[in-house]
């Protein structure tokens, strides 16, 4: 007679346990599928529609999770030319505030480069320099990463615009001394018809007008009457602001 208790009790273990295994299965589903949000009733009332909101991470009247968000990203990834734009397109059209949409350019832009379209996939390298995060520097250039700017300004000189090419080639040149960017300007110094000075000179002149000049100013001066910033004669002036209290 004392075999029925434990018995009862096995089944009541193993009953627990199976309703523990589903709740576990279950617990990962709301990430792995977007969730419907209900706008509106149809007309007749026989079911709802789903439609797209405003809010940042939504879109298509379903939830993005970075999960659905990254398994997109891999799908476009794993996608060449027209389709990749396809779907890369939907992507931004469903979920303007997602996270990922730098990438999502930098791929567009790959695309269109393997399309022929040297235009448009600089537009679209452009684009993902622009929403990228961590946010660029003064001069719209990645912290890093020269390869996106050096891509541009090959682009730019593929689809005729050699001078735009030069100017983001040389934008580059301020993050980085790769050699090839050397190379990239020589060749579009030479597509410019070399023009009228030396390749040194001709960079120096972009690189000067295309950093971002410091407005002249003056400051007191330390056992002096003033100093203004014009007039201190060095490639490189370093301004250390400082209080003694």
């Amino acid at each position: 007679m004392c075999e029925k208790p434990a018995s009862n009790n096995l089944k009541r273990s193993s009953a627990i346990l199976v309703v523990a295994m589903f709740t576990l299965a279950c617990q990962d589903m709301d990430r792995l599928e977007p969730d419907p949000i209900v706008v509106a009733s149809d007309s007749d009332g026989r079911g709802t529609i789903l439609g797209t909101t405003t809010a940042p991470d939504y879109g298509s009247g379903a939830r993005l999770t970075e999960e659905i968000a990254q398994r997109r990203v891999r799908e476009i990834m794993g996608a060449r030319g027209e389709d990749r734009l396809e779907l890369a397109t939907t992507f931004l059209r469903e979920y303007p505030m997602a996270r990922v949409i730098a990438k999502l350019h930098e791929l567009m832009g790959d695309a269109y480069a393997e399309l022929a379209e040297p235009e448009l996939a600089a537009e679209a390298w452009e684009k993902a320099l622009e929403t990228s995060q961590p946010p660029n520097d003064i001069l719209g250039l990645p912290q890093m990463n020269i390869d996106l700017p050096y891509q541009i300004g090959w682009a730019h000189t593929e689809a005729g615009n050699p001078i735009i090419g030069a100017e983001w080639l040389t934008r580059a040149t301020f993050i980085s001394d790769r050699v090839q960017l050397e190379q990239g300007l020589r060749f579009v110094y030479a597509e410019l018809g070399s023009p009228g000075v030396g390749f040194d000179e001709w960079f120096s002149t972009n690189r000067l007008n295309t950093a971002v000049q410091a407005p002249d100013f003056e400051l007191p001066g330390y056992g002096f009457d003033s100093l203004r910033l014009s007039d201190v004669d060095a490639s490189l002036t370093l301004i250390n602001f400082w209080t003694p209290t």
